[in-house]
């Protein structure tokens, strides 16, 4: 499929309705029809015909459990980013890879300043930068909200999460080189490289996160788990290896390893999202 020119007229009454059951079925999990309908202010024939409607798409099973999968196969929006024709699509692609750019700057201006070297700009000074491009973003993705066909709003909602998520990264690269200008870095040992190869992990997953994200690369996620795995056996080694520090260098470094764990974190988030988005399926039932 390809990204498609999003529709600029309000949606139709029907399917806003449609879009209103999915959601009060995915936030409240109503145990009954009764419960449902009364959530919704809807009369419980009319959504019979609506549930009804929903089951024969396979959006909803018995028991008003939503699948996502189902969800995004009916989505108009859905496919590789880079082959787009619609100028709305076109903005929001540009503005996100803008987005990315300055919080991987920020992550490798850490790595840089917990080297002991001087980054050309500190991850606290780009952080203005990321801030003003994260809140560009959403503003294209609230437009998109409002001006896309059901179940686009979705979709939309999953791009949030995702800058988002690229703006905690840069949050906690400001952390951790702001916690790496405070320490001695003669007194760190063999712990020094040890994080300066975690960084590098990190960047390693940074770029199969690229490839999902911006070139719809959902096979590269198997190469994103490997690097991982490795990541995380590293981390456990270093919460062990900074045990043998004084109190307050413990604390420091107990604190920089942790805020890395969840820049990892949020970078898979990301590229899991991103590929759920894609392909319309869960990154586990997706063939790599």
């Amino acid at each position: 499929m390809r990204w498609s020119q999003p529709s600029l007229t309000p949606q139709g009454g029907r399917e806003i309705t449609l879009a209103r059951v999915i959601e009060t079925i995915d936030r409240t999990a109503p145990e009954t029809k009764a419960a449902l309908a009364d959530e919704l202010g809807l009369s419980e024939h009319y959504l019979s015909e609506l549930l009804q409607e929903l089951k024969g798409r396979g959006i909803v099973r018995k028991g008003y459990v939503v699948d996502d999968v189902a969800v995004y196969d009916h989505s108009p929006t859905l496919s590789e980013l880079h082959t787009d024709d619609g100028a709305m699509y076109t903005r929001l692609v540009e503005q996100l890879e803008r987005l990315e750019a300055v919080t991987t700057d920020q992550y490798r201006a850490a790595r840089t300043q917990f080297a002991g070297d001087d980054p050309d700009q500190s991850a606290d000074d780009l952080e203005p930068l990321a801030n003003e491009r994260c809140l560009v973003v959403l503003q294209e993705l609230k437009s998109m909200t409002l001006t896309t066909d059901w179940p686009g709003n979705r979709v939309a909602s999953d791009f949030g999460i995702i800058a988002t998520n690229l703006e905690i990264i840069g949050d906690r690269a400001c952390y951790i080189a702001d916690i790496a200008a405070k320490m001695e870095m003669e007194s760190v040992g063999i712990v020094h490289d040890h994080v300066l190869d975690i960084f590098d992990g990190g960047l390693d997953i940074h770029d199969a996160v690229v490839d999902v994200l911006f070139d719809a690369d959902a096979g590269r996620l198997d190469d994103l788990y490997a690097v991982e795995d490795e990541v995380h056996r590293q981390l456990d080694e270093l919460f062990e290896l900074v045990t043998a520090y004084d109190p307050e260098m413990y604390g420091q470094l107990a604190t920089m390893t942790r805020a890395l764990e969840r820049t990892i974190y949020y970078w898979v988030h990301t590229a899991e999202m991103a590929a759920r988005i894609h392909v319309g399926l869960e990154p586990d039932h997706i063939p790599t």
